[in-house]
């Protein structure tokens, strides 16, 4: 063999090696995020099951997606959303937390801080009655009589519902959740057995609200979990929680998360505003709006919390958010045209 010969087969046989060497470098390196990951999973049980042999599994607490390399370009993304709505005057706050629901991939901003729910209140309600109706089916087929609540936040259309006359629960769920109807969320408040109700929030280790609702706050990240087991089927049955998330996925609210997305793109959402005052007057609003996306091959949940002057600089902020998120998805996953 000539030395030219030699030469040209020791690098051959270098690459071959310095490849091999890349390639199981890289598997280790992947092996070991995995490893950490996966040790790092908190599994959320049902805390008031009366089960007595099982302990049913309802989600996954996870590390956010950038300690891992993942997720990177949407986090620095939303970064800047926030950044620039911190710097523009009429938002003083704003909270998101993304999931993407195919790998439990998370990342979050303010993910923790805590919001006035408001309407988002009628979703652990809405789950409530479904968890009752799979063992007395005819709950939703019983009638309550409807009555009206009279503050009417901004974004509420009048209600179609009489105040009087009866209407089966199926039909105040209907309008509590797509309309966000005061009147039928109080009226079925005072229908619900209330320790269904109670059982809702402990099995996910939420503090219920109680009496005192008005005060009562919640985190974005803490939220999302309603809309996790719905999306899973791990509180309620798959057809159970089926109903729930096509009930949401038609909300009639076109802002917010809405309005960051195309208009064909099937979403599952809820939205609720808090009026905030100084005793006397209103000094501004909490507006926040959850949901699931439902993005070819990648649905992921969005959740973002925001207190500003009024509700449309809280809505824009929001259809911010929820575009960018948007657009650095199909960026990352393309879809086949």
């Amino acid at each position: 063999m000539t030395s030219r010969s030699q030469l040209v087969l020791a690098v051959c046989v270098g690459l071959v090696i310095g490849t091999a060497a890349g390639y199981a470098w890289v598997q280790m390196e992947r092996d070991s995020l995995r490893a950490a990951f996966s040790a790092s999973l908190t599994p959320i049980q049902e805390t008031n099951s009366l089960y007595k042999f099982v302990r049913p599994l309802l989600a996954y607490r996870t590390p956010e997606a950038t300690k891992y390399g993942e997720l990177v370009d949407l986090k620095a993304a939303l970064e800047q959303d926030v950044a620039n709505v911190n710097q523009s005057p009429g938002v003083s706050r704003i909270a998101f937390y993304f999931r993407d629901l195919n790998t439990a991939r998370w990342v979050g901003i303010n993910q923790d801080d805590t919001y006035h729910p408001a309407s988002l209140l009628k979703v652990p309600l809405m789950i409530a009655y479904f968890k009752e109706a799979e063992s007395a089916s005819s709950i939703l087929t019983e009638s309550a009589v409807y009555h009206t609540f009279t503050n009417l936040p901004p974004f509420e259309a009048p209600s179609e519902l009489v105040v009087g006359k009866s209407y089966t629960i199926k039909e105040l769920l209907d309008s509590m959740i797509i309309d966000s109807d005061n009147g039928a969320t109080f009226t079925l408040l005072d229908y619900i057995n209330p320790e269904i109700l109670s059982a809702t929030y402990s099995a996910l280790g939420i503090p219920e609200p109680g009496d005192g609702s008005t005060d009562y706050q919640i985190s974005a990240r803490t939220y999302g979990l309603f809309f996790r087991i719905l999306y899973n089927a791990t509180y309620l049955s798959p057809a159970s929680s089926e109903k729930a998330l096509e009930l949401l996925s038609k909300v009639d609210f076109i802002g917010g998360l809405r309005a960051g997305v195309p208009k064909d793109m099937v979403m599952a959402q809820k939205y609720g505003e808090h009026v905030l005052s100084d005793g006397k007057t209103s000094t501004g609003v909490e507006l926040s709006d959850c949901g699931v996306v439902y993005y070819p091959g990648h649905p992921y949940l969005l959740c973002v919390m925001t207190s500003a002057k009024d509700e449309t600089t809280a809505s824009t902020a929001i259809s911010t958010i929820s575009k960018t998120t948007y657009d650095v998805i199909e960026k990352k996953y393309p879809v086949q045209k």
